[in-house]
């Protein structure tokens, strides 16, 4: 039987009115509207979402998508310019952690003073104390004014009291990630305890793992507008090409890196998401223009473009560059990076089979590595590059593109090393005394 809706949003908008310069708002206020002075900005624009009940929805997209100003929308905070939100059963939205605590009040007078600011009644709260105070874990800090608490103390004690009220929707955001990371395993305990109860959760975050682990469906908000809608994982995959798309085109490579032409390009059947990647790049873009990458691409070994893999997973990183020039000792490089931007691994071609590669003008090559990705969970961006043989990215560079693509590396279910690469290794074991000598201990 098919889940009732208990959240159905028609055709929400948020507009706002835009002025270039202060003294325009007067003059359009005091002219009652004849002199219009104003823009319009619509951070939210005829958004329709459903949610039912015991089902988490994820909302994903860039800052200034307009994520945060439908939960605020949601929760209250903001009136809609139009449309309409029908919610059954009573909403929590855990946004802004503690608001409306008051800093002269104890922990324990805080829970009824929020509660009853959230419309629960005293009774209601007089049941769920101890359930409060015992999964904030402050003991007998509950009890002393908030205003001595630590800010990781202050949102322990209002995520317990937004967790433990228990309402039929719940709206998130980025409230899930207080505290260390002990408390934060109890808060997604939480939240499972909850769904299985029923409960409908609205998440909104800028962590995928959270999003593919608990979300059982996800929506992408671009300019105020529900782009895609989906499975998890296919929708962070998407969101991930996305962010190389909206990516600044880097002008810095010099101007004889000439346009390829389409024939050649079609005559490969170069996947055009391949391309895409390249021609949105994030990061710097240098190089003589010999060889030109043209495109790059990450494919799983069933022959699907992946943007997230599993631990020891198999890939295939495949860049396809057209030379411009003859070249006779060419190779193809890659780096993975992560999210401190220290090269964590790279390799070339000729490390790879020591042969110096030549190539002739007007050549479309597709160059290609198998990787066994044996990294440790996280979010890593992809350089690649084409130079000569000379060191691990040559001397001489003839095209070198960064942040190229991001792939990220997902948490094992079972961990075989420690730290941020695997090392392949054997283990052994013997005793290192004879039986005699074992005896004779023994004895």
């Amino acid at each position: 039987m098919e889940q009732q809706n208990v959240v159905e949003i028609r055709n929400l908008s948020k507009q706002y009115k835009m002025y270039s310069k202060p003294y325009y708002r007067l003059l359009e206020w005091l002219t009652f509207g004849f002199f219009k002075k104003h823009s319009v900005f619509k951070a939210l624009n005829n958004v329709n979402i459903t949610v039912k009940k015991g089902e988490c929805l994820g909302i994903i997209g860039h800052n200034g998508a307009g994520k945060s100003t439908l939960l605020k929308i949601l929760s209250k905070a903001l009136w809609p310019s139009s449309g309409s939100i029908y919610a059954e059963g009573n909403m929590v939205s855990l946004l802004e952690l503690g608001t409306g605590f008051h800093p002269e009040l104890t922990g324990y007078q805080n829970i009824f003073n929020s509660g009853k600011l959230l419309g629960f009644s005293d009774n209601y709260l007089n049941d769920k104390l101890s359930s409060i105070i015992d999964f904030s874990e402050l003991g007998d800090f509950i009890h002393q004014p908030v205003k001595s608490y630590s800010s990781g103390m202050y949102v322990r004690l209002a995520f317990s009291l937004y967790a433990n009220l228990e309402p039929d929707i719940y709206v998130v955001d980025e409230a899930l990630s207080v505290g260390d990371i002990f408390f934060q395993q109890k808060c997604f305990d939480f939240l499972n305890n909850l769904k299985s109860k029923g409960t409908a959760i609205i998440l909104v975050t800028h962590d995928m793992q959270t999003v593919k682990k608990y979300c059982d469906r996800v929506l992408i908000l671009e300019g105020g507008n529900v782009t895609h809608e989906g499975l998890p994982l296919e929708m962070v995959n998407l969101f991930y090409t996305m962010n190389n798309k909206q990516g600044t085109k880097n002008n810095t490579i010099e101007e004889n890196l000439t346009k390829t032409s389409d024939h050649l390009v079609a005559r490969l059947d170069i996947p055009i998401e391949s391309k895409i990647n390249v021609e949105n790049a994030i990061g710097v873009r240098r190089g003589d223009g010999k060889v030109k990458i043209i495109g790059a691409v990450i494919h799983d070994q069933d022959g699907f473009e992946v943007r997230t893999v599993n631990t020891s997973d198999k890939i295939r990183l495949r860049m396809y560059a057209e030379v411009m020039e003859d070249i006779n000792d060419l190779t193809f490089a890659f780096q993975f990076s992560d999210r401190h931007n220290t090269v964590v691994f790279g390799q070339n071609s000729y490390m790879v089979n020591k042969n110096k590669l030549t190539a002739h003008k007007g050549e479309i090559i597709a160059a290609s590595f198998d990787i066994e990705m044996n990294l440790f969970q996280g979010l890593y961006t992809i350089m690649v590059a084409a130079s000569d043989c000379q060191t691990e990215v040559g001397n001489l560079i003839y095209d070198w593109i960064e942040g190229c693509m991001t792939l990220e590396v997902m948490k094992p279910s079972w961990r075989t090393f420690h730290g941020i690469a695997y090392m392949p290794s054997s283990f052994n074991y013997e005793s290192c005394l004879k039986n005699k000598e074992i005896n004779d201990e023994q004895n």
